[in-house]
């Protein structure tokens, strides 16, 4: 693997990171200049992540003909261009045009990565610099809270927009440069068990849906909560800041914690925290700035549990299928964001009062939390059908 690979694609994943957050900070503002609806605010937090999860099969399609290097410097190219389009917009429609084109720029980067790096090297090897990769790119929701509120409050979100276009435009083109072939994957020998052996993978529909329903806050409804819970002069970056730095340990902290406890128990465990917090946050929305930001906080934080759940759908896949499985899954975590930016979008156009308006965003987030961990808890199958080692799913 070429020496400048693993750098690249450690930037490119901290663009992908920055950009699935940057909307928490940019589209407030954007919101206020083009004088947007609450419904059209929450179709545009919701485009970004509906484009980035349709295209999660098709790209992998494309990685296992073409390979990484080509398919995803020629999507971030077009990130870049969806980028400069927000930058120049001068309303909703040139809006919603540009965040499709930003999720499609950003929909090979995470998958490239595992793809190359597991493609490049042997198994351990490769998920040590996948590791490396995630932790330098978990920089990226750094980047897209405290320092992008302070840049947008002093140059304007437009600038920002334009920086973040020439970024990902050149680092897509250090991909094409610094890239080089991917390897040909060596021949699965185990049989294919027809289409009848994926039914167990069901229950994992609604954990997946819900993976990343506490990150619709962090990328698009922590501000607007806020700001219109305890006014505009609450510390937005501040809380950004706080609910990315919780994110970033309690994802380092997992390896440690998952060595001692079950995988299962902690996928059962985060989840029940997450209804926990969601509940109370929607009987107390306005308790205190404290309160809100440790609730969105550690709803933000169950995201860290998609490993596991990958790790265990890979458990109930047959090895031909496990590409096409995994890639089906994905999409659903980053469906379900955009489907619940869009429902917040919805429920924000009612002209509820403030308060009564995220008792339901939080109650619905609550609800459909509590509905995954007990289909994950009941309906999981206890026994693996294929194994991916030598030990088994605990």
């Amino acid at each position: 693997m070429n020496a400048l690979a693993l750098p690249v694609l450690a930037v490119a994943f901290l663009l992908s990171m920055y950009f699935r957050s940057y909307f928490g900070v940019v589209g407030p503002a954007l919101s206020a200049d083009l004088s947007l609806s609450p419904e059209q605010f929450g179709w545009l937090a919701s485009a970004f992540f509906a484009s980035f999860s349709i295209l999660q099969i098709p790209v992998g399609i494309s990685f296992d003909r073409w390979g990484v290097r080509g398919p995803m410097a020629i999507m971030m190219m077009i990130g870049a261009a969806g980028s400069a389009i927000i930058a120049l917009s001068s309303g909703y429609w040139a809006a919603i045009t540009g965040q499709p084109l930003i999720g499609i720029g950003c929909a090979p980067i995470f998958m490239g990565v595992l793809y190359h790096l597991g493609r490049s090297n042997e198994p351990q090897k490769a998920g040590q610099l996948s590791a490396t990769v995630s932790a330098v790119g978990s920089a990226g929701a750094l980047l897209s809270a405290a320092p992008l509120t302070w840049f947008v409050e002093a140059f304007g979100w437009r600038l920002a927009c334009w920086l973040a276009a020439a970024a990902m435009a050149v680092i897509a083109t250090a991909v094409a440069l610094a890239l080089g072939p991917t390897p040909a994957s060596a021949d699965e020998s185990d049989p294919d068990h027809g289409c009848g052996s994926l039914v167990p993978l069901l229950y994992l529909v609604p954990v997946c849906l819900t993976l990343s329903v506490g990150g619709t806050f962090r990328n698009a409804w922590a501000t607007p909560y806020i700001t219109s819970v305890f006014g505009p002069d609450a510390g937005v970056g501040t809380m950004l800041t706080a609910i990315s730095i919780v994110g970033i340990v309690t994802s380092f902290m997992l390896p440690i914690v998952l060595a001692r406890v079950s995988a299962r128990l902690i996928v059962i465990s985060t989840y029940a925290l997450g209804v926990t917090c969601a509940v109370l946050v929607a009987f107390f929305p306005n308790m205190s700035f404290f309160s809100a930001c440790a609730g969105l906080s550690i709803l933000y934080a169950m995201g860290n549990v998609h490993p596991l759940v990958m790790t265990e759908a890979q458990t109930l896949i047959p090895p031909r299928k496990r590409g096409l499985a995994l890639r089906a899954l994905n999409t659903l975590v980053f469906l379900g964001v955009s489907a619940a930016s869009a429902v917040f979008g919805e429920i924000a156009g009612l002209s509820l009062p403030v308060v009564t308006t995220y008792r339901l965003i939080f109650a619905i987030t609550g609800v459909a939390i509590a509905v995954a961990v007990v289909c994950y808890a009941v309906f999981r199958r206890r026994e693996p059908v294929h194994s991916i080692g030598q030990q088994p799913w605990p």
